[in-house]
């Protein structure tokens, strides 16, 4: 009905008599960053199916397509033309985009209601209202209930009311009003799965025509019972609600049999709940039957445990799972007591890793640098607990993100922590329309870490993630630590200072362009005064600097082996230490031989001069052996070439990602010889 009423007599669809149904538009932007997939949108779908279950809304109100790619502002305020209702859903990632658009709508047509809602309007603030014109209602947390009285509103006098649960501008004299608290809906098995019904179907349509694949959202369940403060799932309360069982498997079901690249589920805390396994178990068969989705993104418990463990066990069969979170986001007590979060204890972290290695479940441990309260000391002790557990494990740190509804946000913990951020844009505009441009605020220094340690901490942070995460010198970390016998922080601490004092190395080098990164990231105060997003300084983010660091380096790949082995031997050289000629030359020969570089698949042979290899390789697994001089050979086994043209490709490609957990590495086996 809706698409037969986009254009009637030659009039846009909002152009209508008064006995026709009133027209409600939705617009609902995914992210849009070069390797993101487009994500399906779940959000106003989820309103649409809730509001057209009921007969007096089916009989009010047609409803358009929804809107979810991005074009020329112009051009899709024609398309749009003159709906009743304009509803927009707001995150960090299209928050910009959406106003832009509400105001040249509104522009064309003053008398259309708009109305936004999601994570990221300011909840109980005015000044959304006074910054977009065009905006007319807010709605505050959950959407089904609310809109839906929204709608019945509209239906009965043609004006927005102030009902339950929103922010409104009075249509007469302007004044902002926020209405009573609506409570969450404690039942939702009245609300219809969007994706069953069929309202994905158009979408998904639109977003198959892209290059960078389609993503969809799993909802079991609502609510989180935690709150801490840099998170806006708090907002939305703690009270916990799920979806019905037989929901889920169909949405799962509908996401498998139409070939969905990745899935966000979007349970706060996936594997709490006793029925997560049975969902665990569904999804492994259906990934198992259809090949789909190949990848899942989700948020485990943040307290995990076994139990937890034995959930995602299921999913850790198939290749979709990139592992189990153990998120501590810190390990200091004071900062954890500015966020009010209760991590698990170390003792059981441990013992976690060790189940988890054991089963063969992958894990990741994820921190966030910038948290209020964390010092400089404290966050270097927090990443050397991360990897003393899992010395083979994958470490992620995450710059600290204040969300507008995030208690951490709040003018109150900015002024009790002493909060100093800088903007980034942090989206690719189409046609370099910089209305298309959406900002983050990040955290870059505190009381307890000032921005010049903040600026350390990155630095730190790249060079544990280069070595660690990414592979580049974990030979290096488990000789200097586990052989020689150095604390993960004066190891990182004196690589770091050699490094400052050798710019003209090409680790040097690259610490540099991390150095100026920050720099010219802190400078970044003013959201509305930013450098293009070509020029945005992405080494600023340690995650960002490593991965492409890591790419970079390839092309250098032996004089990065050679720096690497003369940075071991430095380091336990200032400590009184001696690694001895035969063993700085085997390192030498594992890093060369086993660093990403264009190679033919086949075997070689290797000689060492000593049993260094074992010796690492015990110490991995938690072994700790004296090195001896015996010689030990080893056969290597590469599996794939690796052609010249292909190494440049890969390399660009990996500098490029938003995601680089990917392995950047070589396809080895390593067997070793008797004799």
């Amino acid at each position: 009905m809706a698409e037969k009423r986009l254009m009637q007599n030659g009039k846009p669809s909002g152009e209508h008599d008064l006995a026709e149904k009133r027209l409600v538009q939705f617009v609902d932007f995914p992210a849009c960053n070069a390797d993101v997939p487009l994500t399906l949108p779940y959000a106003t779908s989820s309103l649409r199916a809730y509001a057209e279950s009921f007969a007096d809304i089916r009989a009010a109100f047609d409803f358009a397509p929804t809107i979810v790619l991005r074009d020329r502002f112009e051009a899709m305020a024609e398309r749009i033309g003159r709906p009743d209702l304009l509803a927009l859903s707001c995150y960090v990632w299209n928050f910009n985009a959406s106003m832009a658009l509400a105001a040249e709508v509104k522009r064309r047509s003053p008398q259309t209601i708009v109305v936004i809602g999601g994570p990221h309007p300011k909840y109980g603030d005015d000044t959304v209202f006074a910054a977009h014109p065009a905006v007319d209602a807010l709605i505050q947390g959950e959407g089904e209930v609310t809109f839906l009285a929204v709608l019945r509103s509209i239906a009965a006098t043609g004006r927005l009311a102030a009902v339950d649960g929103i922010t409104v501008r009075d249509p007469d004299d302007g004044t902002i009003r926020v209405s009573q608290h609506r409570a969450k809906a404690g039942d939702l098995s009245a609300m219809p799965s969007p994706y069953t019904i069929g309202l994905m179907d158009g979408p998904l349509v639109d977003l198959r025509g892209q290059s960078v694949g389609v993503a969809a959202t799993l909802e079991s369940n609502r609510g989180c019972p935690f709150q801490c403060t840099f998170c806006d799932w708090g907002s939305l309360g703690s009270k916990m609600a799920e979806f019905p069982i037989e929901r889920v498997f169909a949405d799962i079901d509908w996401i498998a049999e139409n070939g969905i690249e990745t899935l966000w589920m979007a349970d706060s805390n996936f594997g709490m709940r006793k029925r997560d396994r049975d969902i665990a178990i569904y999804l492994a068969e259906a990934h198992l039957r259809t090949g789909y989705p190949r990848r899942l993104i989700a948020s485990t418990s943040k307290n995990s445990s076994r139990a937890v463990l034995e959930v995602v066990r299921p999913l850790a069969q198939t290749p979709m799972f990139r592992g189990l979170t153990l998120s501590f986001q810190s390990h200091s007590d004071s900062a954890l007591r500015g966020i009010k979060r209760q991590n698990i204890k170390h003792s059981t972290f441990f013992e976690l890793l060790e189940d988890a290695r054991s089963s063969g479940t992958s894990t990741y441990t994820d921190m966030i640098l910038g948290l209020p309260e964390e010092t400089l000391d404290s966050f270097k002790a927090g990443l050397t607990i991360a990897i003393e557990g899992d010395p083979q494990g994958v470490l992620i740190v995450f710059r600290c993100v204040l969300l507008p509804n995030a208690e951490l946000a709040s003018a109150e913990d900015r002024k009790r922590f002493g909060l100093r951020t800088a903007w980034l844009p942090m989206t690719d505009p189409p046609d370099l329309d910089p209305r298309y441009t959406e900002t983050y605020e990040f955290v870059v220094g505190t009381d307890a870490m000032p921005e010049q340690d903040w600026r350390e901490a990155v630095e730190y942070a790249w060079l544990v993630l280069l070595l660690h995460t990414f592979r580049l010198g974990q030979p290096v970390l488990l000789l200097l630590r586990q052989v020689v016998g150095l604390d993960f922080v004066d190891i990182f601490d004196s690589m770091l200072g050699f490094l400052r004092r050798r710019p003209d190395s090409v680790l040097g080098a690259q610490l540099q362009l991390v150095q100026h990164a920050t720099a010219r990231f802190i400078a970044c105060r003013d959201p509305s005064n930013l450098p293009p997003t070509d020029q945005v300084p992405w080494r600023a983010d340690p995650d960002a600097a490593a991965r492409i660091t890591r790419a970079k380096l390839a092309v250098h790949h032996d004089q990065c082996a050679a720096e690497l082995t003369m940075l071991a031997v430095a380091v336990a050289k200032a400590f009184g230490h001696t690694i001895e000629t035969e063993v700085r030359d085997d390192l030498f020969v594992m890093l060369q031989q086993t660093t990403y570089r264009p190679v033919a698949a086949g075997e070689r042979v290797l000689d060492f001069a000593t049993d260094l290899p074992g010796v690492l390789a015990a110490a991995a697994a938690g072994e700790k052996r004296s090195i001896t001089h015996r010689p030990s050979r080893y056969r290597l086994m590469c599996t794939e070439t690796v052609s010249a043209a292909g190494f440049q490709a890969r390399i660009n490609d990996y500098a490029d990602r938003c995601d680089g957990l990917e392995p950047f590495d070589l396809c080895l086996e390593a067997e070793r010889l008797a004799g």
